[in-house]
């Protein structure tokens, strides 16, 4: 006896098939345009891979490896490694350089990949099939490859690590399978934690949203994994305490932060001594920043860092302490210039973003209007969507939330990521390239606005059900 398959099933998996094929040539679009894209060194890349050796070749991609072998990185940060590891491999290749194209590619592999399995969770929260699928990848696409995110994955910057970790991480915490949770948000929270010391605290945030996710939606709390995230984070607390920049910073947080926006008297008050508060507003390299935001900008000769008495944690956390406005004073007077995705460096105008010759011209036009676009309408918004994140969260606790309850920890997460990064941005270097350090926090926005869109279509899914189901128990009692 022969079965035949139902002509559904063969709809079905042609469908799959053709939804597939959409993607596929969707992302390999995405990556050849972007590949025009990248972030320019501003005397940065020196700190992440100056133990390397690398000389530049003209283009800002390719840099002649040396002959002789790679020190020992002297910065605790991941990237540091990272590349080190990537530079030992390119040693094999030909040409005898680092292509930074060769490190971006992988990152972008990573990034598809991540868009896949988020698009599946999020198909998965909506009960939606293939088309589903289909609309949530390339819309985790259209996250990732954004011109201002995707440009630094052709960069040294040690937020590349980020870039690869984040989306990670968030796929541990929708993930159903208690193994890949594990994976996925212990090796996220533990290559976020140590990319860079301002994300130290990430597995600390990620291990609090588990459990209060768990508790708020009446669960019980996975108790591995909340030792598994507790031990990263001891871990990812090695840089903070080793890091060699920390004096530094802490002349930033105070000179080019909480003192821009303190009156005289409040000065007074702290014991500021009249000589010290010309250094106000004048980094450690003599540029003078000014006017909305500091971003006037002057070169002087000042040379105030060195002459300023060594600052810790406690000096940057003391005029706060004793005006507890002046956070919010320096949020209003930093975030307007400073909470964009046209990064700049210090001054305006020097924007990190660079585009070259190559990849796919209209591709690439695209995802640089596509960043100018999320600038103009997402940025202003931005405080909306971290409350629809809290409200949505406060809604999982409803038994009907069912499938939705792992995107409401996901957004609670990604909300939390990018209020406590203003917080720590303004902490640790005041204005300074404010733009730049919160690079982190603008792409878990872009992730947070479309799980916070996939979330409302589902309780709009959820809404539509219980109606048509009203409708129809009406329509059968009138029968």
């Amino acid at each position: 006896m022969t079965t035949t398959t139902p002509l559904s099933g063969h709809r079905s998996r042609w469908l799959f098939c053709i939804c597939f094929l959409v993607v596929g040539a969707a992302a390999v679009a995405l990556v050849w345009g972007s590949q025009a894209l990248l972030f320019a060194d501003t005397n940065d890349f020196q700190r992440v891979v100056g133990h390397l050796y690398l000389t530049p070749m003209g283009n800002g991609i390719h840099w002649a490896l040396p002959d002789r072998p790679f020190r020992t990185p002297g910065n605790p940060e991941l990237a540091s490694h990272m590349f080190t590891f990537a530079g030992w491999v390119q040693r094999f290749m030909p040409g005898n350089m680092f292509d930074l194209s060769r490190t971006a590619l992988a990152a972008k592999l990573l990034l598809l990949a991540y868009a896949a399995v988020l698009a599946w969770a999020c198909a998965a929260a909506l009960q939606r099939g293939a088309l589903g699928w289909s609309a949530m990848a390339l819309a985790w696409l259209a996250v990732f490859f954004m011109a201002h995110n995707i440009g630094m994955a052709q960069s040294f910057y040690a937020e590349y690590a980020c870039l690869i970790a984040l989306p990670l991480l968030l796929l541990g915490l929708l993930a159903s399978r208690r193994a890949v949770r594990m994976v996925g948000l212990g090796l996220g929270a533990l290559v976020c934690g140590l990319a860079k010391v301002q994300y130290f605290y990430v597995p600390l945030l990620a291990l609090l949203c588990v459990w209060a996710g768990a508790r708020w939606q009446r669960m019980l709390p996975d108790k591995g994994l909340l030792k598994l995230l507790l031990a990263v984070q001891v871990l990812c607390l090695v840089p903070l305490l080793i890091g060699k920049n920390a004096s530094l910073n802490a002349y930033h947080g105070v000179y080019l932060g909480s003192y821009m926006v303190l009156t005289p008297g409040q000065l007074d008050g702290l014991g500021v001594p009249a000589e010290r508060r010309d250094c106000i507003g004048v980094d450690a390299w003599g540029n003078a920043l000014s006017g909305p935001g500091g971003t006037q900008v002057l070169h002087t000769d000042r040379d105030c860092y060195p002459v300023t008495p060594k600052l810790g944690k406690g000096d940057v956390l003391r005029p706060y302490l004793h005006y507890p406005l002046t956070l919010w004073r320096l949020a209003r007077f930093a975030l307007p210039s400073h909470f964009t995705v046209q990064y700049f460096h210090v001054f305006p105008g020097n924007f990190y973003l660079h585009r070259h010759d190559g990849g796919a011209q209209p591709v690439t036009d695209l995802l640089l209007r596509m960043s100018a676009q999320r600038d103009r309408i997402v940025t202003p918004l931005a405080p909306l969507f971290l409350l629809a994140a809290l409200a949505l969260f406060a809604a999982s606790r409803s038994r009907q939330a069912g499938r939705l309850r792992p995107l409401a920890v996901g957004s609670l997460l990604l909300a939390l990521l990018v209020v406590s990064q203003v917080i720590i941005v303004m902490l640790g270097e005041g204005v300074r390239d404010m733009s730049k350090h919160l690079w982190a926090a603008q792409l878990a926005l872009d992730m947070l606005v479309l799980l916070v869109a996939v979330q409302g279509l589902g309780w709009l899914g959820l809404w539509w059900r219980r109606k048509a189901a009203r409708a129809a128990e009406a329509t059968a009692t009138t029968a």
